[in-house]
């Protein structure tokens, strides 16, 4: 298939009002799936530009297929199912499946490159086991054998199901009830690896957040939505899936590998089949801005692209000014270009703009932000910051200090999100619910700050790296560090380094050690990266060795891991 080619999709019959009214996720698609059941509202496109497509009788009916099983298998209502499988339709009809049984889906990361030992993939799987009290896996053979090869992740005997154990059913089976208040999710961070959180949404916040989601991007009959985020991330999963397949849109998926071995294939979809909306980190657009040859644009068309949204990682100045100066002359308009703020507790979204307005950039005094927590503009030099719009409707965003009380205008505190949408709770951590959720307000562990009604996003109070939109732990890397002989015991610390350049972070360590032998020194450096990569997979890009006190801590003794990236982000973020 030539995919300079154009070619539209089929129109949508279903009416761009569709969610209103809606109680539950499942209760949306069984009814696009009785009332419109010939239309073909799913395309798959892979990086060999073939392409297969599905309608939603066909997707409906391998859910009931799968349902049966599953509940031959054990999976009772309020039940944990764990998902494991690529970006296809059976992913799809599975997280459906599980829903009509009146259970709750859980979708993880088949394993990768990122888990260069089993045991680590499968230790990960278990503790999602253990959290979530899940009995069942659906997953594809692959999987499943690694699974087998590790009892680690079979405890408390763990029904490990394929697609090739499901088929046709003799009668189907029956829908159990579902209401607005019940789970219908529970999303685990997709790569961090220490103790995972179960982020427990229900379906009525899954819905308001979607139909605030439609009305501020203006979604109607003609958008078309192509994305490649992996499903089990929060915001492939519910804005480039959930979004346009309920609202009734055109919905085209790139499973996520396929467009990191050619990320010019997301480009030419959008092309191909007129795409209007789509959802990517900000390093997905300094990718498409700056790595893609030119010769493997030509003929390319991006008019179509309505809403380019950049959210689940800091977008960058350079990268809004980057993608819209190469793209302008393929169509690329700088209003599409849509900043946003979200994050899983929230379902995803929580600010942006509509696509009818440039992204608000603007520069701070860097000095007047680190000591006196104000944003002020500066002609001169300083921190350039990107506004993430303004907040959906019936959402509120205040600024507050750590006394918890709201802050004037420009002002840099904790960032505070009160919306119909929050989510539940932390799957079996009351004493971590409790801390952020505050009389109906949830503590995003962002700082930020508002000007003219706008959010910018400033910083994570939080220690996690974000690489590629996917957020890892520091503890985990430290305790990788910790345990290569010649590393001072509680002196490593790992953070994450922007780089503009690559328009995300990466992974950096500065570790204490007595050795002062350059040979020496080199081996530990070896060492270090290899344990690193053993134990999380992955690869640290910034590393130093310190004399003893060269790591910063706190006065009570911790690792000051917001210091040290200060300390060390002018000399690295760069390279």
């Amino acid at each position: 298939m030539d995919l300079k080619q154009i070619v539209r999709p089929p129109a949508s019959p279903i009416p761009v009002d569709h969610l209103l009214g809606a109680e539950t996720v499942c209760g949306v698609f069984a009814d696009l799936v009785q009332r419109y059941p010939d239309y073909e509202c799913l395309t798959l496109l892979d990086r060999h530009k073939e392409e297969r497509r599905f309608t939603l009788g066909g997707i409906g009916a391998r859910a009931l297929e799968i349902q049966a099983v599953l509940g031959a298998a054990g999976l009772e209502p309020g039940g944990c199912a764990v998902l494991i499988l690529p970006t296809d339709p059976e992913l799809i009809a599975a997280y459906f499946a599980v829903m009509f049984a009146g259970g709750t889906p859980t979708l993880l990361a088949t394993p990768s490159h990122r888990h260069a030992r089993p045991e680590v993939y499968t230790g990960l799987v278990n503790t999602i086991l253990d959290n979530a009290e899940a009995r069942v896996i659906y997953c594809d053979a692959e999987v499943a054998e690694t699974l087998g090869r590790s009892q680690l992740a079979l405890r408390g005997g763990t029904r490990v199901l394929t697609p090739a154990e499901v088929g046709p059913c003799s009668a189907p089976p029956a829908r159990v009830e579902v209401k607005g208040r019940d789970i219908a999710t529970i999303q685990y961070s997709s790569g961090t690896t220490g103790p995972p959180k179960g982020i427990r949404l229900c379906h009525e916040a899954i819905l308001e957040n979607l139909r605030a989601t439609r009305e501020v991007l203006e979604i109607d009959a003609r958008t078309v939505s192509v994305s490649w985020i992996p499903l089990y991330h929060d915001m492939g999963l519910m804005d480039g899936f959930l979004l346009p397949l309920l609202c009734g849109c055109p919905t085209i998926l790139i499973p996520t590998m396929d467009f990191m071995r050619d990320p010019s294939i997301w480009l030419w979809a959008i092309h191909h089949y007129r795409g209007s909306m789509s959802w990517a980190p900000n390093f997905a657009y300094t990718l498409a801005a700056n790595r893609v040859p030119e010769g493997d644009l030509e003929g390319l068309d991006l008019s179509s692209w309505r809403i380019a949204i950049s959210a689940a990682e800091p977008v960058l100045a350079d990268t809004v000014r980057d993608f819209t100066a190469r793209f302008a002359s393929r169509g690329f308009e700088a209003e599409a270009f849509c900043p946003y703020y979200g994050l899983a507790e929230c379902v995803t979204a929580v600010t942006g703009d509509s696509p009818r307005s440039r992204p608000r950039v603007e520069t701070i005094d860097r000095k007047e932000a680190a000591t006196r927590h104000r944003a002020v503009p500066t002609q001169g030099e300083g921190l350039p910051i990107v506004g993430c719009g303004t907040t959906l409707p019936d959402c509120r965003v205040e600024i507050r200090d750590e006394s918890r009380r709201p802050l004037p205008e420009r002002s840099v505190g904790d960032i505070w999100v009160s919306a119909p949408w929050l989510f539940t709770d932390y799957n079996r951590d009351p004493e971590e619910t409790a801390r952020v959720r505050v009389d109906g307000w949830l503590l995003t562990g962002d700082t930020g700050y508002l000007a003219d009604g706008h959010l910018y996003f400033f910083s994570r109070a939080k220690d996690l790296v974000v690489i590629g939109g996917e957020k890892y732990a520091p503890h985990d890397v430290e305790s990788a560090v910790n345990a290569v002989p010649g590393v001072r015991g509680g002196c490593a610390v790992a953070f994450g380094i922007r780089n503009r350049g690559r328009g995300t972070e990466e992974l950096a360590v500065v570790a204490e050690t007595k050795e002062s032998d350059g040979e020496a020194l080199a081996a530990m450096e070896r060492a270090i990266r290899h344990e690193v990569m053993n134990a999380t997979g992955l690869g640290v890009r910034h590393l130093e060795l310190v004399a003893p006190g060269g790591v910063q801590k706190t006065t009570s003794g911790k690792l000051a891991r917001s210091a040290m990236r200060q300390r060390y982000e002018e000399k690295w973020s760069g390279e």
